[in-house]
């Protein structure tokens, strides 16, 4: 009697530890929302992003460079994801955006991305709303 019920707990707690497990696996992070830093000075940027499927995304970046110029860079791209990081890589251009559930950290290598002159996407732009952003 004892071993049977011994067995029968022991088969009650691995289903629920497999539904848990499960349960936390279905649940995806989102990276949609709206994204901003203010470097003062240096400048600004934003970044909306909005979840397509699983493993994409639309972006829109929107950068603003400091004085004297105050050139602009911006563009709008449908992006793979996996494990909170997508990528754009088009000629010299690659930018990396790694999510958390706070911020995206933007990483900008090479300066063909089709901004003005001394323009960077570089930064840590912090979540400011978890709503779906205008992308227009």
């Amino acid at each position: 009697m004892l071993k049977s019920l011994l067995s029968s707990v022991l088969l009650l707690g691995n289903i629920l530890f497999l539904s848990s497990s499960f349960q936390m696996k279905s649940i995806e992070f989102n990276p949609t929302g709206t994204y901003e830093y203010d470097n003062g000075d240096d400048g600004d940027g934003t970044v909306k992003v909005l979840k397509i499927s699983p493993d994409k995304i639309k972006v829109s970046l929107f950068v603003i460079g400091g004085p004297p110029s105050h050139n602009m860079g911006e563009f709008k791209k449908e992006l793979k994801i996996k494990n909170g990081v997508a990528n754009y890589k088009s000629g010299d251009c690659h930018i990396i955006f790694t999510f958390n559930s706070k911020a995206v950290k933007v990483t900008q290598t090479g300066f063909d991305c089709g901004f003005g002159n001394g323009v960077s996407a570089n930064g840590y732009y912090q979540k400011t709303s978890s709503k779906v952003p205008k992308m227009d």
